[in-house]
């Protein structure tokens, strides 16, 4: 099963670990973060504090764990070596510096340009040509044409447009060439990254890992295809919407074509579920299971954020903060905590146990790491995350401050059982004959 993340063409685990590792590290910071933004949180789902926080976790945090995953994904989904290694090291070590310089300028204000946001949206900016010339040029040599690698492909597509946005609101702040406001600027940035990037890349991703690691075959992929066809034209129906904002009605539209898109993804991975040969959850997929709980309540939140019924407009700003919070520290967090476990593992025990098997008695790659402590952190990130969407509904910077807390001690122990992995050293026996 695990065996197809095994591949001939997987690239050095150099490449890979040292993303997992930073990442883990980010998470700790951002949970820290969170305790110090807690006032902003309850009040705002934007400000110089919030804006912080969340680029620690987008880029920190989720960013680079994904694409060190997609570096040892790219070559078993393609079936092609990366393009190149050296692009994908400079890449993270730009990235690292980029997102720490980027935070602390938004932390101190993000109205006015400063050297320290100029150098890390450079960075950045270096770090992510550096990955999509990698995806592309690795995606030109693959004869592999699947509806997955298009979906990976599209969304690198949609983070270079991302990017582009980015850097375009940062310049109209001081030029002023856009006749619209920043915020309704970045509402477009946004969804063009949660949605372009991030959803269609984890509908790739998710789409080739989820029914291998539930062992289930004979998928209707046509649910994959009208997924691909409904997310990227609601997308495109709802930056236009946002941009003419004419009425409701447009947003509403798009956002149901979205869904519907959505929805199509869910029932393909449902029915994997259903079909699964593999009946017994272990904690990794009981975390990615999870997540698609989660998806489905950002799902809520993004309709109630958008058709804003006057009897909840009281409450109109805690949906906006909640359907941020729900897909990025509830979905694609829970996504990142479960998978960790059904790739890091299995990676590092390649790396080490690769040419002994059949000549020494040596471990699993469940055995490299404490269940009971990826136990411990599965019911306190459920406690940290709806801890913080009551201190979000009932704008209480205390609750959202015991969130922090739990948050914390979730990135906690998810760091330990990380490096634990990491630092795993080769333990071998004789065979018993």
């Amino acid at each position: 099963m695990q065996a197809g993340l095994s591949t001939k063409n997987a690239p050095s685990p150099s490449i890979v670990l040292p993303h997992y590792a930073i990442g883990a590290i980010f998470f700790i910071i951002a949970s820290v973060l969170m305790y110090f933004a807690s006032g902003d949180l309850a009040n705002s789902y934007i400000g110089p504090k919030v804006l912080s926080m969340t680029h620690i976790v987008i880029l920190g945090w989720i960013t680079i764990i994904i694409f060190g995953a997609l570096y040892q994904l790219i070559p078993v989904v393609m079936e092609v070596k990366l393009f190149s290694e050296t692009l994908a090291h400079i890449s993270l070590y730009t990235l690292v510096p980029g997102t720490v310089l980027l935070a602390y300028s938004f932390w101190n204000s993000y109205i006015v340009e400063t050297l320290y946001m100029q150098a890390g949206g450079t960075l950045i900016f270096i770090s992510i040509i550096l990955f999509l010339v990698n995806a592309f040029m690795t995606a030109l040599k693959t004869k592999q044409k699947t509806i997955e690698n298009v979906f990976i492909v599209t969304s690198a597509l949609w983070l270079t447009i991302t990017v582009i946005f980015g850097i375009l609101i940062t310049m109209n702040t001081a030029l002023q060439f856009i006749p619209k406001s920043n915020i309704e600027l970045l509402k477009i940035h946004v969804h063009i990254g949660i949605v372009g990037w991030f959803m269609l890349l984890v509908i790739g991703v998710a789409s080739t890992l989820l029914p291998m690691f539930f062992i289930a075959h004979k998928l209707n992929r046509k649910f994959l295809k009208l997924s691909y066809y409904f997310i990227n034209i609601g997308l495109i129906a709802l930056i236009v919407a946002l941009y003419i904002d004419i009425n409701s009605w447009t947003k509403i539209i798009s956002g149901l074509i979205l869904l519907t898109g959505i929805i199509f993804f869910v029932k393909y991975n449902f029915d994997a579920y259903k079909k699964r040969l593999r009946k017994k959850l272990d904690i990794g997929m009981k975390l990615s299971v999870f997540a698609f709980v989660l998806l489905f309540l950002t799902l809520i939140f993004g309709v109630l954020s958008v058709i804003n019924l006057d009897d909840l407009k009281n409450y109109n700003m805690s949906f906006n903060t909640a359907y941020g919070v729900s897909l990025l520290l509830g979905f694609l967090t829970s996504l990142i905590l479960g998978q960790m476990y059904k790739t890091l593992p299995f990676i590092v025990w390649l790396k080490l146990y690769q040419d002994k098997v059949g000549k020494f008695k040596i471990p699993m790659p469940a055995h490299i790491y404490s269940e009971r402590v990826a136990n411990w952190h599965y019911y306190t990130f459920l406690i940290a995350f709806f801890t913080l969407l009551i201190g979000i509904f009932a704008k209480e910077s205390i609750i959202i401050q015991v969130s922090s807390g739990a948050f914390l001690i979730t990135a906690s122990l998810y760091s330990y059982n990380t490096f634990k992995i990491l630092f795993h050293k080769e333990k071998l026996e004789p065979l018993d004959y």
